[in-house]
């Protein structure tokens, strides 16, 4: 009796460790239903897989998210800024206030791939920064002074 209730424990413990589910932590997701039938969807998974019929596709599975970071020594301590960029997220435009500091720069924006959009030089301690006609995403805002980038932020461009 003993033998056969070791037996069926380690049956269980061993089915038990082969069964694999779905599982992943997303940031957002839902249900979207209409005419057509019910979608379940999550955004911010890892790996993907598409499907087509010829007229329609889709995809499904995971997205892969990366971050950018900059990581590095502070090569010149003597400069301190002070800068504020809001609103953020915006429908259309930044502000780029410097307190405290005048810098003879300018401002770049990038793109999350790193390709450069435009520039606009330092206008004292406000700078206004247009970004109504590019698309809702993510924005890097560099201000820098020569060479030397001072400070970087990360603005969301929203739908207007």
């Amino acid at each position: 009796m003993v033998k056969k209730s070791l037996f069926i424990s380690l049956m269980l413990w061993l089915s038990a460790m082969s069964m694999q589910a779905q599982n992943a932590v997303v940031p957002v997701g839902g249900t979207a239903t209409g005419n057509g039938g019910t979608v379940t969807y999550t955004v911010g998974q890892i790996a993907v897989q598409t499907n087509s019929d010829g007229t329609a596709s889709i995809s499904e599975g995971v997205q892969q998210p990366y971050e950018i970071s900059v990581v590095g020594v502070d090569e010149h301590p003597e400069i301190t800024l002070n800068a504020v960029l809001f609103p953020n997220p915006t429908p259309r435009n930044v502000q780029l206030t410097i307190h405290n500091m005048q810098i003879n720069g300018e401002v770049r924006i990038y793109d999350t791939n790193g390709k450069f959009l435009f520039s606009k030089k330092i206008e004292g301690e406000n700078t206004a920064l247009d970004l109504s006609h590019y698309a809702p995403a993510t924005y890097y805002v560099n201000v820098y002074s020569g060479k030397q980038m001072l400070k970087s932020f990360k603005v969301v461009k929203m739908v207007q």
